[in-house]
């Protein structure tokens, strides 16, 4: 067989493997209580494309987003989307149903934007040819959907008592610019975050006082030497935190003004809209 026969064939086969798309997919609960990680599933999709002679053409990583999560609301899996309507692969591959959906209206509405690619559960089997196959996946997503709506009741009932009581719901990464975690009296509670209480303080007294936000804003990265987001300080105007209060509890976390104050950076801030409205128009 001549060289060029060779390549023909070599280049024929290759073009007939299959291409497919691997999407993974892990809250963080999931990682923090059940060490699932993006790498375990990762090598058992590389593992499973190697074994059946798949072509692997794309990776798709929602890193710390839940199951139940709308369409809308998953980066990655928006563009696995895309790709499939721009034909880019023949099949889709993850580990678990769970991974891809926990809702069936959700499963259902993302079948019909990715026909004709089809998908494939690696620890899993499916035969969704038949009535018997179908109907089993519509089963086990309605039970994933209900343990997933009581673990969220769950959730929410227990975040109700840590707020009633005044203990932080999330980590202090999560705390934004004036706020941080610390353990107080044994409790984790949301506290003044150190290094930024001075500079948040004179952000909210400079707009008190000039009713601008963009003045405070300069007025503050200037006096700190420091680069702030615009954003990131606009929105402590209207977070009721900086008075203390967070989902009915008035003494949820250590205040910056009272709610006196408060009251007036709102009337303040709905002015300033209208202002901003008349000089559009």
């Amino acid at each position: 067989m001549s060289k060029g026969i060779a390549y023909e064939l070599s280049h024929t086969a290759e073009k007939k493997m299959e291409r497919v798309a691997c999407y993974i997919r892990v809250s963080s609960e999931e990682q923090k209580l059940h060490g699932i990680s993006l790498d375990a599933q990762r090598d058992k999709l590389k593992e499973y494309a190697e074994k059946h002679g798949l072509k692997i053409v794309g990776w798709y990583e929602d890193e710390g987003v839940s199951g139940r999560k709308l369409i809308k609301n998953r980066p990655a899996l928006q563009r696995m989307l895309k790709d499939a309507q721009a034909g880019k692969f023949d099949r889709i591959l993850f580990i678990k149903l769970d991974r891809f959906f926990r809702s069936v209206a959700e499963y259902h509405e993302c079948m019909k934007l990715i026909d004709p690619v089809i998908w494939t559960a690696t620890e899993e089997k499916y035969d969704l040819s038949t009535a018997n196959g179908r109907a089993f996946v519509n089963m086990k997503l309605t039970i994933a959907e209900l343990e997933a709506d009581q673990t969220g009741e769950r959730i929410k009932l227990v975040n109700e008592y840590k707020v009633k009581t005044g203990q932080a719901l999330t980590g202090a990464h999560n705390q934004g610019i004036a706020f941080t975690v610390a353990t107080v009296g044994g409790m984790k509670r949301v506290v003044k975050r150190p290094e930024t209480k001075e500079l948040v303080m004179d952000y909210l007294n400079h707009f008190l006082t000039y009713q601008n936000k963009s003045q405070a804003f300069v007025y503050v990265t200037e006096k700190y030497n420091t680069k702030m987001f615009y954003n990131g300080l606009g929105r402590l105007l209207t977070d009721t935190r900086i008075y203390g209060h967070y989902r009915g509890n008035d003494e949820y976390c250590e205040p910056y003004i009272d709610k006196a104050a408060f009251d007036k950076i709102q009337e303040i801030l709905k002015k300033n809209i209208k202002k901003n409205k008349i000089k559009k128009i």
